[in-house]
């Protein structure tokens, strides 16, 4: 070890034994980025990625030793033979090559110690092979035992890196990092003290020229261009990768969230038919009992009178109201189903017609007065009139939908519906002054099958399509449906069609109460 130190301290230039390092470093550094990578791949896309290891590691080698080589300063002449120190870059490509795929490959501890054998060797052989293309006028002698040495060195410490890199463990890449800069280094300076040269006829203190140094600081450029072009390489690979597995992950999300959305649909809407079903059935049953039901409270003997059969007509009509309105929910919640249907399958036919808003949105107050009046609400239309091309029965079916939400979930006591002039087109606008909603939800209430989660919300029912369908139809029409909120004051619904304006009426900012 201390000759090792001397030869580095008094027959080196230092400052190319540090650029040689962290040459080194630098390279081992990225080949164990690309050779952890690789380990993570698939078979076929690992072939690959060895190689690409192995090239970085092979070259990364060779310009260490070719450096180390230069910063090397015997007292006597020196030459490069070109042929064999380019046979000394193949021999290290080559070796990598090999000792990566059998240690990557097979992922075994037997194929660690071969493959770590094998890029041992060939590190070694190139090393030597490298020194035989070193030509020095003198007499060469070699040390033989430190050149032994410097072979098992590298064949141990290059084989303990692959075995570190191959584990999972946190710090796994940079001990592999640490140990095969060690194999590397210590190689090559322990083969150096194995290395000694007698000059013959020189004067003491002769030093080569300085082009040897520029040529060093080409050949750690050029290595340096090569090992970022494959960690470049990793990086944009893994990018990629990251970039697809995240969208992978988001679609997975978005399947499970669909799948589990439509789970709580079916659940809602086993709920929300059975309730009708059960209305119908039972009052159906007793209107077929309603004639021997009053019969059978008469006295023995008492004629049936007309004040009996106002009776039945009576509790009759009664029934059937019932029995309508559980039907009307019934056919809401079919018609809702068939609509969403027919939209996600792209079947929408507008059948555009030039109509006056007022009249619409008067429409839509008359069908909502008696709940309003129930829920002491108050609904509010502009006077003012716009002349619009659309379809007027997906234009109400929209706002019956956005109008109902309001009565049901809002809690406000007044419902305001305008339209208004938007550019070329309009836009129907639903507010209430009621209890809003949080940010977060109105990022999904238009997504099929969602409804916010609250106790009170789950006792309106609802099967979760009619903001769905609100957004398909104004899609479909070629515009859009916006909502903005504040928890407190109420929520607004904007629904917006381009290109539909044919005319404007007489503008009113005063609306008409309706008691």
């Amino acid at each position: 070890m201390f000759k090792v130190a001397h030869t580095i301290h008094h027959d080196h230039d230092l400052g190319l034994v540090l650029l040689a390092g962290l040459l080194c470093a630098f390279g081992c550094w990225v080949v164990s980025r690309l050779y952890q990578h690789a380990l993570g791949r698939p078979r076929r896309q690992a072939l690959i990625w060895y190689f690409l290891t192995a090239i970085t590691a092979g070259v990364a080698v060779w310009c260490t030793h070719f450096i180390a080589i230069l910063a090397y300063q015997p007292s006597a002449p020196v030459t490069f033979n070109l042929q064999l120190t380019f046979v000394s870059l193949l021999i290290a490509i080559a070796g990598s090559t090999v000792g990566i795929m059998v240690a990557g490959m097979f992922r075994s501890l037997a194929s660690t110690i071969i493959g770590g054998t094998i890029f041992g060797v060939a590190v070694s052989a190139m090393h030597y092979t490298g020194m035989v293309a070193y030509r020095v006028e003198g007499v060469v002698t070699w040390d033989r035992g430190y050149l032994i040495g410097s072979v098992i060195l590298a064949v141990v410490l290059s084989t303990a890196a692959l075995y570190l890199g191959s584990r999972s463990a946190r710090w796994s890449g940079l001990q592999m990092t640490g140990v095969l800069t060690l194999a590397i280094i210590g190689l090559h300076f322990t083969g150096m003290a194995a290395f000694s040269v007698d000059c013959i006829g020189l004067k003491p203190g002769y030093t080569n020229p300085e082009e040897y140094k520029l040529l060093a600081l080409v050949i750690a450029g050029t290595a340096t261009t090569i090992t970022l072009g494959g960690l470049f390489t990793y990086f944009i690979e893994n990018r990629t990768r990251m970039e697809s597995i995240e969208e992978l992950r988001k679609a997975r999300d978005a399947a499970e969230g669909a799948s589990r959305a439509k789970s709580e649909f079916m659940s809602v809407l086993s709920h929300e038919l059975r309730t009708p079903l059960t209305i119908v059935i039972g009052y159906a049953g007793f209107l077929t009992k309603l004639k021997t039901t009053t019969t059978a409270k008469l006295s023995p003997g008492e004629p049936i009178t007309e004040k009996h059969y106002n009776i039945i007509g009576d509790q009759a009509e009664l029934y059937g109201q019932r029995v309508k309105f559980a039907g009307n929910h019934l056919l809401t919640i079919i018609n809702d189903i068939l609509d969403y249907t027919s939209i996600e399958l792209n079947d929408i036919k507008l059948a555009k017609t030039t109509f006056p808003t007022r009249a619409l949105l008067a429409q839509v107050e008359d069908q909502f007065q008696g709940m309003a009046q129930g829920k002491d609400v108050t609904l509010h239309i502009p006077d003012g009139s716009l002349d619009v091309n659309a379809d007027r029965g997906r234009c109400l079916q929209i706002l019956i939908n956005l109008v109902g939400n309001a009565l049901k979930f809002s809690k406000g006591k007044d419902i305001f519906l305008r339209a208004e002039v938007d550019g070329g087109g309009f836009r129907f606008e639903v507010e209430d002054n009621g209890v809003g909603m949080e940010q977060k939800d109105l990022e999904s209430i238009f997504q099929a099958f969602t409804q916010i989660e609250s106790a009170d919300n789950r006792s309106e029912g609802g099967t979760g399509l009619g903001l769905a369908i609100c957004k398909k139809l104004a899609l479909a029409h070629g515009g859009d449906i916006s909502v903005s909120s504040t928890v407190g004051k109420g929520t607004k619904f904007s629904v917006f069609f381009p290109h539909s304006l044919v005319s404007t009426g007489r503008p009113s900012q005063s609306f008409a109460a309706a008691a």
